[in-house]
This record gives C-alpha cells, sequence and structure tokens, in this order.
C-alpha cells in the first residue's frame, strides 16, 4: 500500500439483476455497503483508493501479488480460508435465506426445497453450506435435514438471481444467499424489483471480514492498522449508520 494508491478487491454484480454490497449503478459507478465501508477506510488511512473487480475464486486463492492490498468484499473467514488469508475483525454480520419466484405456490417451507434444483454463486459459504461442509469459527452450523436435487452454481449472486426472476422452475426452483441481497433484489432489481419472495427464516449468520494475502510481508502491519481503524469505526456509530442507509437494519456485531 503506498501513499497514492490503496488498492481494493471486490466481487461487484453487473448483471441485470443488480444486488448486493458492491455493485454497479446506472451511470456505472461502484456503489454500495462495502464500497463506502472502503471509502471510509482509505480517508482514515489517508490515502486514495482504487477498486478492481477480479473473480472471487482468485482473491480467495491468495498470492496477490502486488494486484491488490485488500479484499473488502463481505467474506466469512472459513478454516479453509484461512490457510492463505488473513482476516480482520468482522464489520458486519450477514443472514444467509433462501428465496424462491414469487408466483410459486408449492414450496411453503424449507423441507418443500427436497429435490428442488437451488442457485448459489460458486466457491461461496452459501455453496458451502448447501455441500455440508461449511466451517467457520465460533459460529454452530446447523445443516437442513433435506439435500437439493440439483444445485447449479453461479460466479455471483445477480446471476442467480436473473435465472430465477426469468419464471417459476424455468431454470432454478429456489436461490440460496444473503438476506440484504435479496432484500435489495426485491426491491429495486430488474428494474422495477426482481419478482422473488424470501422462504423461512434465515438458516444461519456468518461474521463478515477484511481479507489481506498471508503470503505479503507487510500484512500483519496492514492488519493491525484495519482492525484499530474498525474499532474507532464501532465506537463512532460510522458502521451502524452505512448499515442503516444500505441495509435499513444494523448488521454490525456487537464488540
Amino acid at each position: 500500500m503506498k501513499k497514492n494508491g490503496f488498492i481494493v478487491a471486490l466481487l461487484v454484480g453487473m448483471m441485470v439483476c443488480m444486488a448486493g454490497p458492491s455493485v454497479a449503478g446506472q451511470t456505472g459507478e461502484l456503489e454500495g455497503f462495502d464500497i463506502s465501508v472502503a471509502k471510509e477506510m482509505a480517508k482514515r488511512l489517508g490515502v486514495k483508493v482504487k477498486f478492481i473487480t477480479p473473480d472471487w475464486d482468485l482473491i480467495t486463492a491468495g498470492k496477490w501479488g502486488k494486484r491488490w492490498d485488500v479484499s473488502i468484499g463481505s467474506m466469512t473467514p472459513t478454516a479453509e480460508r484461512k490457510q492463505a488469508l488473513l482476516f480482520t475483525m468482522p464489520y458486519y454480520s450477514s443472514p444467509a435465506q433462501f428465496a424462491v419466484h414469487k408466483n410459486n405456490t408449492t414450496i411453503k417451507t424449507l423441507s418443500d426445497l427436497a429435490g428442488k434444483k437451488i442457485g448459489v454463486a460458486t466457491e461461496t459459504t452459501n455453496e458451502r453450506y448447501l455441500q455440508r461442509n461449511l466451517e467457520i469459527e465460533d459460529v454452530n452450523i446447523v445443516y437442513q435435514t433435506w439435500k437439493p436435487g440439483k444445485l447449479k452454481t453461479y460466479p455471483t449472486d445477480a446471476n442467480h438471481i436473473e435465472d430465477l426472476s426469468l419464471g417459476d422452475g424455468a431454470r432454478l426452483d429456489a436461490i440460496f444467499t444473503s438476506r440484504q441481497t435479496l432484500a435489495e433484489a426485491i426491491q429495486s432489481g430488474c428494474g422495477s424489483g426482481c419478482p422473488i419472495k424470501m422462504l423461512g427464516e434465515p438458516t444461519y449468520y456468518e461474521p463478515l471480514c477484511f481479507a489481506l494475502d498471508k503470503s505479503r510481508s507487510n500484512s500483519d502491519t496492514l492488519l493491525a492498522k484495519l482492525n484499530e481503524i474498525l474499532k474507532e469505526m464501532y465506537a463512532d456509530g460510522t458502521l451502524v449508520k452505512l448499515s442503516m442507509q444500505f441495509y435499513k437494519t444494523d448488521l454490525i456485531p456487537k464488540l
């Protein structure tokens, strides 16, 4: 990280159904909760911020070199990811939620999803949950008693939201992502709101953190500084304010 450049990696949804913590707005400008958190972090570090959008699997694999300094992209600190990455303290939390097409009348409970085709973003904690191999430190994961008929993976949440929106059972029976992503899609995605509805209660809550490349020599120093500033943003209410602005609810864990 240099004074004239703080490079942040993000996963950005740019499809018709745009939803999530980092999205491309109507002018092409990136916006969202993660974008605002990253800008505030750069401001307090006294550096300029530059956003890039590599594929998610490149971010989680580590070995970034000098391509970017930090990932501020709503990443869960799983045991697998900790092999290659360092994580800050959580800066917010995310409830995981199923959704179906709004015209569906046969899927009324989570158990009705047994044998159904479910869409999920690839290389995510939600995919791991559906595969029953998710490990998050200090989080008790309780799996569903049923299994999907087929699990269809997508590059981003925006892609499976778009497919579900095409019609009930047209390509998917249900999708699985964060509650806030679904709320944004229902409210403003697909032009005038995606034709989907949430199903049941959240299945689990995951802590979300910044990530740094474990192999970089300065990562420990930067990690300590990022945690210091995050504590300030907790204390002065900045994180809660941004959560309310973008999600209309307080998703900030209590220290």
